[in-house]
């Protein structure tokens, strides 16, 4: 049976042989005057609760957005204004339209799991919604990066 880092190191070479499009990593930080600032910070792949990066990182996953021109903002629910500005931000950052952002994805140590990661009797888990049962993480990585390399007919998943 492989250690998690095998599987994420052997899931890497896949994605990446495989030609996989990433999705852009973005950093959140408070600027001066209570600013939100947004920040490239690398590419991912994003296997539903975890996302993977290049080198091997495994992250929680964040808030995803695809950016966009900002819209006008008649008759929208709060979440959906706060969406609007947060990809007007993006586009500041230098962020183009079209691209698929991951907000705030949490770094996780396979060593020392945190959510989603679960430690179970069988091994490193991933829970998908909290309080859910546990998946092994070798099957979950599996099965979503199996998801990347032939997504269902008619899949939008961004």
């Amino acid at each position: 049976m492989p250690t998690a880092r095998e599987v994420v190191a052997a899931t890497v070479v896949r994605l990446r042989e495989a030609r996989v499009p990433t999705q852009t990593r973005v950093t959140v930080a408070r600027g001066r005057f209570g600013r939100t600032k947004f920040r490239a910070a690398g590419d991912v792949w994003r296997l539903g609760a975890l996302c993977l990066g290049p080198d091997g990182a495994v992250f929680a996953t964040g808030t995803v957005l695809i950016v966009a021109e900002p819209t006008h903002p008649n008759h929208r629910s709060a979440a959906a204004l706060e969406r609007n500005e947060m990809r007007a931000q993006l586009r500041k950052a230098g962020i183009p339209a079209g691209t698929t952002v991951v907000l705030d994805a949490a770094p996780l140590d396979v060593d020392a799991p945190e959510p989603p990661l679960v430690a179970t009797p069988h091994g490193l888990g991933v829970q998908w919604i909290a309080g859910g049962a546990a998946i092994p993480f070798e099957a979950y990585v599996t099965e979503r990066t199996e998801l990347l390399l032939h997504p269902p007919e008619g899949s939008t998943d961004a």
